[in-house]
């Protein structure tokens, strides 16, 4: 279940933070590393660790796995595996569907030093970013990375303080981690996550908390054909390689509810946006790298209708709203025809894809 997202922006442009509570192999997600801890990197036991499920959905054995980077025994005390591949089961020991996907697996130590300081999940955070700046001169890139809480389930409300903490570190890695575009933190437990939700409502200043729900509009025939539209997006083999199908699978998922998230709504809606944008300039041969705003304007420069052009900002602008920090003396809050006028738009401008033919 998505729950909660705030973006930040860095010198190296727009990068995005994502709660999710669950296990990650029904998650939907396509992620490029999937980290996980453990307290001994030499046990190869690992009975406490998050593996254990990912070996009976995913067939993985932690010991077998061959290593790209391997820094046991040093500060980091952490390691990456080579390219995976995964041949996921259809359903796992509780009869739920496996549908996420990972190239990597990281493990990483939990704690920095033994004594009162060990199992500090600030700690396996640290290792995390660190490793995360040591990749890329491996060869190794990875724009989307998701990660447990690496065990940190605070019970007191003093515990739950520190979750700026947690925050913060989040936000330093973005800024010293250019190749890191989306991290994703989940927790099996909805009641862990949710004041870590909470901090990021305080931090931006949002006026709708995390949860806040919006009833379904009532036009059936507009959101039936916006279905069909992403069915088709969905069914399109040409486009499995943008790793759209967790947007397109969400988005289905939030239109058939009877109440929407309008921050999933939001998220989900703008970055399956940026990703075709990003796929219509590709093939016409632009390959720069740019952020959502900057290749609205190239499409602009292409000759694309004005029209298309003012639905994809009414996206954009939706997303940024939902995952933004708040202008100073901002009040405005979400409702209803907020949401109709995002989804109208959205679907004029996927009628319309390919823009650029």
């Amino acid at each position: 279940m998505f729950l909660n997202a705030f973006d930040l922006e860095t010198s190296n442009g727009a990068r995005n933070l994502e709660l999710r509570a669950g296990d990650f192999p029904e998650m939907g997600l396509d992620v490029d590393l999937l980290a996980i801890s453990a307290t001994d990197l030499n046990d190869e036991g690992h009975h406490n660790s998050p593996m254990v499920e990912l070996q009976g959905c995913f067939g993985l054995q932690l010991e077998n796995i061959p290593k790209a980077v391997d820094l046991s025994g040093s500060l980091l005390n952490s390691w990456v595996s080579q390219p995976l591949k995964l041949h996921p089961v259809a359903t796992n020991r509780e009869r739920r569907r496996t549908n996420s996907l990972f190239q990597r697996v990281a493990v990483v130590a939990a704690g920095l030093e033994a004594g009162p300081q060990a199992n500090e999940p600030w700690d396996a955070f640290n290792r995390l970013f660190s490793l995360l700046a040591i990749l890329p001169m491996q060869g190794i890139h990875c724009q989307t990375v998701a990660a447990p809480l690496f065990g940190l389930h605070p019970t007191s409300r003093e515990q739950k303080r520190d979750y700026s903490r947690l925050l913060e570190l989040c936000r330093q890695g973005f800024r010293h981690l250019p190749e890191l575009h989306r991290l994703i933190l989940f927790d099996g437990e909805d009641a862990v996550m949710r004041p870590l939700g909470q901090t990021i409502d305080r931090v931006i200043q949002r006026q709708d908390p995390h949860h806040t729900l919006i009833e379904r509009p009532n036009d059936m025939a507009s959101l039936d054909h916006l279905r069909r539209l992403l069915r088709g997006l969905l069914d399109d083999e040409s486009l499995k390689p943008l790793r759209i199908t967790a947007d397109l699978s969400e988005l289905l998922r939030l239109l058939e509810s009877d109440e929407f998230s309008p921050i999933s709504l939001g998220m989900h809606a703008r970055r399956l946006l940026e990703r075709l944008v990003s796929h219509n300039l590709q093939s016409h041969g632009d390959h720069e790298l740019r952020g959502l705003n900057q290749g609205i304007q190239k499409l602009r420069l292409l000759g694309l209708d004005p029209w298309l052009l003012s639905c994809m900002h009414q996206v954009r602008t939706f997303g940024n709203w939902m995952g933004h920090p708040q202008d100073t003396g901002s009040n405005r809050k979400i409702g209803q025809h907020d949401v109709i006028a995002m989804l109208c738009s959205l679907r004029r401008v996927l009628s319309e894809y390919p823009w650029v033919k």
